[in-house]
């Protein structure tokens, strides 16, 4: 009796399926796409990084930048995104050589971009700034560089912040930087509180560069010429505002002007409304350009320390960190 009725509650189960193949698949489809998506949170978890990004604070004066206290260590052989070990210190700087004190004696503080700030596909120690720090026994390197921040962020940060917690700093700008007045938080995928999940840091990658490949270019892109030179002249306002603050306060300051990738390769040369503005006001920013060029005669090769049209490999950071560390070197042990 038991057997039939097993037997009865299966065909009524299967009748039923019969009966209403429709949701019959949506069922099956929808158990797939749990098993597909929890697959997937796993594998990102595990292997990419993703879902435990470098958190950032906010601030009206600066924009943004790392919150300080942070250990984010590589997982896997997928880290696209986090693939390299990135230590902030109790100042928001990546400094691999720990927190810093209130004396800023021995101090370099390294300021800038992404470029600076390398990305987290490149290690601590793989930094340009550190690599530079190599060619300056003594001292203690820290890389305050934020991702797409600009002139005004700098300015703001060290201004209107105050944050002036060494006895030199090194600015490393690229042009964009100049026309990108002070970024805030909102236009950028970065998190201010851990993601709950690894989809969810990889959804926000993903929308953010649907999102700007729709306002592609730099440069002051979709602003007409005189909008342009405009931006530019405040950008350049602020960075002389900024030298007198260093000077009035006695803290060493070295600008350099990156350049990108067709200009290192090609020698695509460096744009004129920055330069012009920067000469019309007395900034004595070092380009460097011309420098990188001279230490490899192979094209190819100089494009090979690029990772796109401003950032860079580890092999890239080698070699700006040797030619900023010589500089410094130099300039540090002249006293000019």
């Amino acid at each position: 009796m038991k057997k039939g009725s097993n037997f009865s509650s299966d065909s009524g189960f299967n009748n039923r399926f019969a009966r209403h193949p429709a949701i019959a698949i949506i069922i099956l489809l929808f158990c797939l796409l749990v098993v597909v998506v929890a697959g997937l949170e796993l594998f990102l978890k595990t292997f990419s990084g993703l879902g435990n990004p470098v958190l950032y604070e906010r601030s009206p004066l600066h924009g943004y930048r790392p919150k300080p206290h942070q250990v984010i260590e590589p997982r896997g052989g997928f880290g696209f995104l986090y693939g390299a070990r990135v230590t902030i210190n109790n100042l928001g700087l990546r400094a691999a050589g720990g927190d810093w004190d209130d004396n800023p004696v021995g101090k370099i503080l390294f300021l800038g971009d992404s470029v600076t700030y390398g990305g987290q596909y490149v290690a601590d120690e793989q930094l340009f700034s550190s690599v530079a720090g190599r060619h300056l026994p003594g001292r203690q390197i820290g890389n305050g560089g934020v991702n797409a921040w600009g002139v005004g962020n700098i300015v703001g940060l060290v201004r209107d912040y105050g944050f002036s917690p060494a006895e030199i700093v090194v600015i490393c700008l690229i042009e964009g930087d100049f026309y990108r007045g002070i970024t805030r938080i909102a236009s950028v995928p970065f998190w201010t509180e851990r993601p709950r999940f690894a989809l969810q840091d990889l959804l926000m990658h993903l929308v953010w560069r649907i999102n700007t490949s729709r306002y592609r270019g730099s440069g002051g892109a979709g602003v007409d010429e005189e909008q342009q030179n405009l931006i530019v002249e405040r950008a350049t306002k602020r960075l002389l505002a900024l030298e007198h603050y260093y000077q009035e306060r006695g803290v060493r300051h070295f600008i350099f002007i990156l350049p990108t990738r067709e200009q290192v390769a090609n020698g695509t040369p460096p744009d004129e409304r920055v330069r012009n503005a920067l000469a019309r006001h007395g900034i004595a920013a070092r380009y460097l350009r011309a420098e990188l060029r001279a230490r490899e005669p192979a094209p190819n090769r100089r494009r090979a320390w690029f990772h796109d049209e401003v950032h860079l490999e580890p092999a890239g950071h080698v070699v700006y960190g040797t030619l900023i560390g010589e500089i410094l070197a130099r300039e540090i042990d002249s006293g000019s």
